[in-house]
């Protein structure tokens, strides 16, 4: 077994933080400049391409996007969690957007996490219409 180099290894991990860092701030800004439809696809895309991505913290990304603050944001993914039937085995702060996109939720995580956020804003979805099918 090759030991590897400390030093490779803390500049690997400087350079993933700065990539996650640096993905909140573009976030934050496409949010700002009205273009909050973009973040979640750009997020999942870089998330796909880039394993550092995986793991961010949600609740940064819901602070970046949509504004929330600490508690609130892992509100949020506390109601995600219960909604999908997960136990979380941390602090709702420790989940990562690996944990959100988990591919084998089918999406479900990430559903749930942002309808927590819509819900808690005040949105509500509209009642069926038996008319309109």
């Amino acid at each position: 077994m090759v030991t590897p180099d400390p030093r490779v290894a803390a500049r690997a991990s400087r350079l993933a933080s700065q990539r996650r860092a640096q993905l909140l701030i573009e976030l934050k800004q496409l949010a700002d400049a009205g273009h909050g439809d973009q973040c979640i696809p750009v997020l999942v895309d870089r998330a796909a391409h880039d394993p550092a991505v995986c793991a961010l913290h949600v609740w940064l990304v819901d602070q970046a996007v949509f504004g929330a603050g600490r508690a609130l944001a892992c509100r949020h993914i506390q109601t995600a969690a219960r909604w999908t039937g997960c136990v979380l085995k941390h602090s709702p702060a420790r989940t990562t957007v690996g944990w959100l996109l988990d591919d084998r939720t089918h999406g479900a995580r990430l559903l749930a996490w942002l309808a927590a956020i819509a819900t808690g804003s005040g949105w509500k979805p509209e009642p069926p219409d038996p008319y309109h099918g």
